[in-house]
């Protein structure tokens, strides 16, 4: 029997540090929960495995900069399944420690991706952007410089966190701006109004066999709203493909459909069918 995700009495493990986007989704999917942080995206999924944590949060995709492609390869690496997702809005706000002006900000640390999403803030005000682990911990970095050059790109719950100044609000490229994250467990968990299904799948080497799984998911009248392709270890110039659709595996012409599909796949792996969460 399938069991269904669980969101209290568990263990969550995210990257980076308290205050940062991974903790703020985890605290909206859970609640106030027991959690580990980790330095890296892969040690959380090594803290499943170990048995370190129940739960793990880790972001897939940005509205504004797209997939963030290690987290689909760790997911696909480790083999665990998606239990739910979480969109948060991200706002992204330059920080100083306190007295700091704009004006003094030569250089600012954050996330790879929150650089991407503030670049035309960064280009605009010639601030050199300084790319580090994560958001938050790019706060808690400038806190401990004690520089008004040096600030950071991050929330303003980790400039609470870290006692600094919110030097210039909401300086994202894109004000729409979403990043949309996964929980992940060691089983699959599936409530019974579960709507969103993901997949990985790897084609057999024969003429058409992408276009006819294209084929098969709209002749059965599936919803395709995401798919990613990404290089497979260990196999040079081969892919797998993550696919996210729109559907619950009770209905029958999504289980037909599945069957049809190992007729042009080496490999299809079900990840989750879980609840999706519009922006």
């Amino acid at each position: 029997m399938i069991a269904q995700p669980q969101r209290t009495g568990v263990t969550v493990g995210y990257q980076g540090v308290p205050g940062s986007f991974s903790s703020q989704a985890m605290h909206q999917w859970f609640g106030k929960v027991d959690s580990h942080n980790y330095p890296k995206f892969e040690d959380v999924f090594v803290a499943l495995k170990k048995g370190e944590i129940d739960y793990g949060v880790v972001p897939m995709e940005n509205s504004s900069t797209g997939a963030i492609n290690d987290n689909y390869d760790l997911i696909n690496k480790y083999h665990f399944f998606i239990v739910g997702e979480q969109s948060i809005y991200i706002a992204q706000n330059l920080l100083g420690i306190k007295g700091a002006k704009l004006a003094d900000i030569k250089e600012a640390y954050s996330h790879p991706q929150g650089l991407l999403q503030t670049s035309k803030f960064l280009a605009a005000h010639h601030i050199q952007g300084k790319a580090c682990l994560n958001t938050a911990l790019a706060a808690k970095m400038a806190a401990e410089k004690q520089d008004p050059a040096v600030g950071a790109i991050a929330s303003t719950e980790a400039a609470e966190l870290y006692a600094l100044d919110v030097l210039a609000p909401s300086i994202e490229n894109d004000k729409s701006n979403h990043t949309r994250f996964i929980i992940f467990g060691r089983e699959p968990e599936i409530l019974p109004d579960a709507d969103r299904i993901s997949l990985i799948f790897t084609l057999k080497n024969e003429v058409g066999t992408l276009y006819e799984v294209m084929r098969i998911i709209k002749e059965h009248q599936i919803n395709m709203v995401r798919i990613e392709s990404r290089p497979l270890p260990g196999n040079p110039w081969e892919y797998y493909f993550y696919v996210d659709l729109d559907g619950n595996l009770a209905d029958q012409h999504i289980a037909t459909a599945l069957d049809e599909l190992k007729q042009y796949t080496t490999s299809l792996r079900l990840l989750g069918n879980y609840h999706r969460q519009e922006n």
